[in-house]
């Protein structure tokens, strides 16, 4: 019985000192993640693996943030190195396995140090908003300080990405700039007043891209709000051509955008759109739906535009 116990334990310590080492879990395991970052590549040869495990590792970064096109991402993987290059035995082509390494803290700092400028920078935006009472007044600082927010946003994502823990920088003194912004800019009502065949659909997206510029929507189609859009749709004389055995219909929008507490109507224009389908009901609908997306466009410029010089 003990030649028995013997044996096994001796084939259980032989099976251990066999672990193939040659795999990229076992290799990246040689690393601590929380301090390192470690991405695998590889290739034909030792120079092909290296170059698709830094291109991974770019990869990620653009996936988790919008640093493609910065000169931060390219500093920060000048810092990345390919640490282990190797062959697993008896594979196929496309055997070289590569790891590229990135030293957590280096990252981190070099993107703490663009943050803390625009920090600086949101930090005097949000002391004048608070000093401002007036609304308009106010969003025109809000404007100013909306491509700091979106820029620090960036920056902030690569940096939890980064971070070992997934946590950002400087976390809730960024959430205060934020809510600055979001006040002074929700501050500004729009009321939207839309009437016609499918307005409907014209409501929805004048209100989505509103809410894209940060502008806030009078819930209540009659309250009263400094500015308003107001939207006629119509069907003209094409509604039942039918051509090339389908329905078409020619749909448009007539847009008044108004600033209620001056009395002015600073925009009027036009929009229209034509579809065809099978079905008139159809073509009425995605016809609209056309209209409603150029009337969102145009409105969302022109407003931005007024606001800024109002």
């Amino acid at each position: 019985m003990k030649k028995w116990f013997l044996l096994a334990a001796v084939c259980v310590l032989a099976a251990c000192g066999q672990v193939n080492k040659k795999t990229v879990n076992y290799q990246m395991s040689l690393f601590d993640q929380s301090r390192y970052y470690v991405v695998a590549g590889e290739g034909a040869d030792k120079e092909a693996a290296g170059a698709d495990a830094l291109k991974n590792m770019q990869r990620a970064f653009e996936g988790a943030a919008q640093l493609a096109s910065t000169q931060q991402l390219k500093d920060i993987m000048a810092n990345a190195k390919v640490q282990k290059v190797w062959k697993e035995p008896n594979s196929r082509p496309k055997n070289y396995f590569a790891l590229a390494v990135l030293d957590r803290n280096v990252a981190q700092n070099m993107l703490a140090a663009p943050m803390d400028v625009l920090d600086a920078k949101l930090a005097g935006f949000a002391q004048s908003l608070s000093s401002v009472e007036e609304p308009f007044a106010a969003l025109k600082l809000a404007f100013n300080m909306q491509p700091l927010v979106a820029q620090r946003n960036v920056y902030q994502d690569a940096y939890a990405f980064i971070n070992a823990g997934q946590e950002g920088y400087r976390t809730q003194e960024f959430d205060q700039y934020k809510a600055a912004l979001k006040n002074a800019m929700g501050a500004v009502k729009v009321s939207i007043k839309t009437k016609g065949p499918q307005h409907t659909v014209l409501l929805s997206k004048i209100t989505d891209a509103l809410n894209q510029m940060g502008l806030g929507v009078a819930l209540d189609r009659e309250a009263k709000a400094p500015l308003s859009v107001v939207v006629q749709t119509d069907v003209d004389g094409y509604e039942s051509e039918k051509v090339k055995g389908l329905e078409w219909c020619s749909s448009m929008a007539s847009v008044s955008m108004v600033d209620e507490t001056l009395g002015v109507t600073f925009a009027r224009f036009d929009v229209h759109d034509r579809a065809g389908t099978s079905r008139r009901v159809d073509s009425l609908r995605l016809s609209m739906q056309g209209v409603g997306e150029k009337a969102a466009e145009q409105i969302s410029q022109r407003m931005y535009a007024y606001l800024k010089i109002r």
